[in-house]
């Protein structure tokens, strides 16, 4: 896999050792050069291999400004992000790098999720993302990419891009004076997604490409909804900010002018992401997670979830839920190590 050599993950660390630590171990040897900009109250100790990972420590900086930091340190041909508490499959990663190769057209491309939750010795695989197989955004222009979306299964946030559009789309998140144009994650995401189809074309390609810990709302907790932002009069500096900073993008890149970039942007930003009746189940789950009397109820959406998604894909070679693959092998052993890790750090 030597065109692993070719692609940079970053890592952005919070307050999670453990989890940092078995993804480390899971990457160590791959040929991924690895990026960790770590804004953890403490220091973290555990084992890191100097040539392959670069660590920054930022006690409490924010998701922007310590990615703004790390930029410089970015050579390689391709970038992608890999939460502390995720496993990015390393072969598909070389499967979409090669993608990238010869489609020079597409700025980035993902492959297929699950989730998966440790279960005593062992882990459950959940299918994930499971209403598009093979979604593409694949128009002549940027125009046509970011009206083309509607509807599609997932954020590219995660998926493999290309540095050069990578380090361009921050390039936009920030004013004159260097300042974040927002702060909100959800945004951030989203500006991130936008940004990418400004720049070229989207693939979901057909293979097994990560594993998410299922963390029930572990970031709508502390994280105002993007829906919020975007309808309250008292975010409307951070909601413009937002549209600034895409509009600017879009203006440069399609060669429109700015008021015609904007209106765009505008409509895109307001769209619903998903159908009505998907916006409908996740509200109803947010209500079940919040209610401890109703723990029973949310188990069942979970349980139902799974039989749905098991459903969906059997056969599917890259849904590995019911069988065993070597990548899925790899995963469940840095779930079991990440278990005995000591917490001496």
């Amino acid at each position: 896999m030597d065109i692993l050599e070719n692609v940079t993950v970053i890592i952005p660390a919070h307050n999670r050792p453990e989890r940092l630590q078995r993804l480390l171990d899971y990457y160590r040897g791959t040929g991924l050069r690895v990026i960790v900009p770590d804004s953890s109250d403490a220091l973290f100790t555990g084992r890191m291999d100097p040539e392959q990972v670069v660590y920054l420590h930022r006690p409490g900086l924010h998701f922007l400004l310590k990615i703004r930091e790390i930029l410089p340190m970015i050579s390689t041909r391709y970038v992608f992000y890999c939460a502390d508490d995720d496993f990015i499959v390393p072969e598909a990663v070389c499967e979409i790098a090669e993608f990238l190769d010869r489609n020079p057209s597409y700025s980035c491309a993902q492959g297929h999720y699950l989730t998966f939750t440790p279960c005593g010795d062992g882990v459950r695989f959940t299918p994930r993302y499971i209403r598009s197989f093979d979604s593409r955004v694949d128009g002549d222009s940027a125009v046509e990419r970011l009206t083309g979306q509607f509807g599609m299964y997932a954020s590219v946030l995660y998926g493999v891009v290309r540095t050069d559009a990578f380090i361009r789309t921050y390039q936009y998140c920030f004013d004159s004076k260097g300042e974040p144009r927002f702060r909100n994650l959800y945004l951030a995401e989203e500006f991130f997604h936008n940004s990418m189809l400004i720049h070229g074309c989207y693939a979901t390609l057909p293979c097994f490409y990560s594993a998410r810990e299922q963390i029930r709302n572990s970031a709508a907790q502390i994280t105002v909804p993007s829906s919020v932002i975007k309808n309250s009069p008292e975010y409307r500096p951070e909601f413009d900010g937002f549209v600034r900073g895409l509009t600017l993008l879009l203006s440069e890149c399609a060669g429109m002018p700015e008021s015609e970039s904007e209106a765009l942007i505008r409509r895109v930003v307001s769209a619903p992401a998903d159908k009505p009746s998907v916006l409908f189940k996740r509200r109803v789950n947010a209500f079940l997670d919040r209610h401890p009397l109703l723990g029973w109820a949310s188990r069942l959406s979970v349980w139902r979830y799974h039989q749905k998604g098991l459903k969906a894909v059997r056969g599917l070679q890259s849904y590995p839920c019911t069988f065993s693959t070597p990548a899925t092998e790899a995963i469940v052993r840095a779930v079991r190590s990440g278990c005995n890790v000591k917490k001496d750090y």
